[in-house]
């Protein structure tokens, strides 16, 4: 609980409406509160310098669609919320670039560029995602295969740093420069070295043609490899393989290809996955089912790994968390595997164990590395959800200790519970 007077310094310092005392949220069983709301970048960093003060520190808040990423928070009183920080300032649809707050919807985004030709190229799970959650966590997609990763799309940031300082790196047109590329650093370091504010983002253009196609087939190994192969084809930008659940009723492995680029390119593609892979038209909402299946739990309070290996290996891995009757999930091409494992109502370590172990041994059969995208709070205690970073810890604690000596931002959340 927050000492009154610290309460009271935050109202006075802030202003009463940035202090939500009726808002808050639990992040691994652990209740924050309240919420601070700062109204735009000046007043985060203001805020950042107000908890400094108090020694505060606060879980940051986007979208809260990936509130489950992370280690439990470790000694973080309160909530702070980005949501605030929301609007797109600038948009030159002749360049094909915006600059975004980090509190905008990844939709309202969509929506404002579409008409104008372009799209985003950000398709996380998650109906509520925000521009700087998705950043944060570098967040994707089944449309990564053409889009490429989150950081692909950054151009510059504008973020907070711990003691309030505002910064920036990059800019709205791509340069050649010299020294630390800052902007993939912040992309993936989940709020724990600053707090995004907004961002400069590329944008693709809105392709000439797209398809949607879907085969199914009863064998993984099968699946795995159609799904490669579509993955690879110059058009295609998602080419995603699923486990049916066993009440479907259906064959027991599907794969969804999307396909986008001009006319020539996708109707070529097209006709290859047709006559090698027998695919056939799918329906509409076949890659909305693959992004909601992968941003889901068994029983909605299951364990959700996230694998990612060499794709040359990717049928590997599936086939050892196959064999332990974890519910699937793939974007072979990308070498990423999505695996969900049930679990009782009840806390049950050992069930828990079985599945990390599983998790780990899919992870080395694949050539990478296992991470718990989501589980409850008693399954990851005295775990590291982001397994073993091996001599890489070494810089990650520096980083950490550079950017924010005093623990605040995120605090225990990030790998090696930094």
């Amino acid at each position: 609980m927050i000492p009154q007077a610290s309460l009271r310094a935050l109202r006075e310092t802030l202003g009463p409406a940035c202090v939500r005392e009726d808002e808050g949220d639990r992040v691994d069983g652990e209740p924050l509160a309240p919420t601070l709301r700062p109204a735009d970048a000046g007043a985060l960093a203001e805020a950042l310098r107000a908890l400094g003060r108090l020694s505060l520190a606060c879980v940051i808040r986007g979208g809260g669609s990936r509130l489950e990423l992370g280690n439990p928070p470790r000694g973080a009183s309160l909530l702070l919320s980005t949501a605030a920080l929301a609007g797109v300032d600038e948009f030159d649809a002749s360049e094909g670039v915006c600059h975004v707050g980090a509190g905008t919807p990844l939709a309202a985004i969509q929506a404002l560029v579409e008409p104008s030709g372009w799209q985003l190229p950000l398709d996380p799970p998650g109906a509520g995602s925000t521009l700087g959650g998705a950043l944060a966590a570098a967040a994707l997609g089944p449309r990564a295969q053409g889009f490429g990763r989150p950081r692909d799309c950054v151009l510059g940031l504008e973020v907070a740093l711990a003691d309030g300082s505002r910064t920036h790196c990059g800019g709205r047109v791509v340069k050649n420069v010299t020294g630390y590329d800052l902007n993939k650093l912040y992309t993936g370091s989940l709020g724990t070295l600053g707090v995004i504010e907004s961002a400069w983002l590329r944008l693709r253009p809105l392709p000439a043609r797209v398809a949607l196609l879907e085969f199914a087939s009863d064998r993984l190994a099968a699946a795995c490899a159609g799904a490669l192969a579509a993955g690879r084809r110059p058009s295609a930008r998602a080419a995603s393989l699923l486990a049916s659940r066993a009440d479907t009723g259906a064959r027991p492995f599907g794969v969804v290809i999307e396909l986008a680029g001009d006319e020539a390119s996708v109707e070529r593609d097209a006709a290859w996955c047709g006559s090698e892979l027998g695919a056939a038209p799918a329906a509409p909402d076949a890659l909305a089912r693959v992004r909601e299946r992968q941003g889901s739990t068994p029983g909605g309070d299951g364990l959700r790994f996230r694998i990612a290996g060499l794709a040359s290996r990717c049928a590997l891995a599936l086939a050892a968390l196959e064999d332990a009757g974890a519910e699937l999930l793939a974007h072979p091409a990308l070498g990423l595997v999505y695996a969900g494992f049930a679990l009782p109502g009840r806390e049950d370590p050992e069930a828990a164990e079985a599945a990390f172990r599983c998790a780990l041994a899919a992870a080395e059969a694949g050539g990478g590395a296992a991470l718990l995208e989501a589980g409850p709070a008693w399954a990851k205690r005295g775990r590291d959800v982001f397994g073993d970073l091996g001599r890489a810890l070494a810089l990650a604690r520096e980083l950490k200790r550079r950017f924010d000596p005093a623990g605040l931002l995120n605090p225990g959340r990030f790998a090696g519970h930094l």
